[in-house]
């Protein structure tokens, strides 16, 4: 059984990745900063695959099963692929 989530649909949309790097309108610091880290994370710490991944994850909102047929990989390779991207996210945010 699925848990229902406290937010309305249209309010995940504005935590989505995409939301927190369209909207560049913040004014505190450590967001700015957080944002600066994870854009670095992206271009310079994942591999190729992690960041088709992400991409398609997060930014393109895509389905797992998706993700592995359009990159030809099977899905449990897919989560593993995001998950070690998760953990390069969470060393990254060390520097905070």
């Amino acid at each position: 059984m699925r848990r229902e989530t406290p937010f309305e649909a249209e309010k995940l949309d504005y935590f989505s990745f995409r939301n927190f790097f369209e909207n560049d309108n913040t004014e505190n610091p450590k967001i700015k900063r957080m944002k600066q880290i994870v854009k670095v994370a992206i271009e310079n710490e994942l591999t190729e695959r992690q960041k088709d991944c992400i991409t398609m994850k997060y930014f393109e909102n895509m389905k797992v099963k998706d993700i592995a047929v359009r990159i030809g990989i099977k899905p449990t390779t897919v989560y593993k692929h995001l998950k070690t991207a998760m953990k390069v996210f969470k060393k990254c945010a060390m520097y905070l």
